[in-house]
């Protein structure tokens, strides 16, 4: 393998060194994390042949870069409005919501997230309804429904450069 792609590869955390396993739901399954504590309905996987994910963490990657790996049979539809974007996958599950921002005052706004633009990101094995939707954080690791801080972890605040 090339230094280069090694390098790149690392950057995004696909170097092997995760501290994770990249599992069969196409997301960061840590450890100590299986399918049974996900709630998955029958504790089986929904979608078994999935696509993964192109990256295995949202952090500082760019729209740009995100759109070069996306896989080819996802389809990407604008947001009402044309105010983001939403990539499906080959299943009908909505895998990555991007809400452009709003260019308003972050501080002066109902919610921050808004005013600087934001990522939501689901599983690959979320379901038809919202109560059975899967939403990651920004390492790619499920986040429970009645966390607190449920909102916050899975309305992840864009960091690349805007598109």
């Amino acid at each position: 393998m090339a230094k280069g792609k090694l390098r790149r590869l690392r950057r995004q955390g696909r170097g092997g060194f995760a501290r994770g396993v990249f599992g069969p739901l196409g997301d960061l399954l840590r450890p100590g994390q299986d399918l049974r504590n996900l709630n998955l309905p029958g504790n089986r996987l929904r979608y078994p042949g999935a696509t993964p994910f192109p990256v295995r963490s949202l952090r500082g990657v760019s729209i740009s870069s995100l759109r070069r790996q996306r896989p080819r049979h996802w389809t990407e539809t604008p947001t009402r409005n044309n105010e983001g974007f939403v990539w499906t996958d080959e299943n009908g599950v909505d895998r990555l919501r991007f809400m452009r921002p709003t260019g308003e005052n972050a501080s002066a706004g109902d919610w921050s997230r808004q005013a600087n633009g934001y990522l939501r990101w689901q599983s690959s094995q979320s379901g038809d309804t919202p109560a059975e939707h899967l939403f990651l954080d920004q390492d790619g690791n499920v986040v429970d429904r009645n966390d607190p801080l449920f909102a916050e972890k899975t309305h992840i605040v864009y960091e690349g450069p805007y598109p």
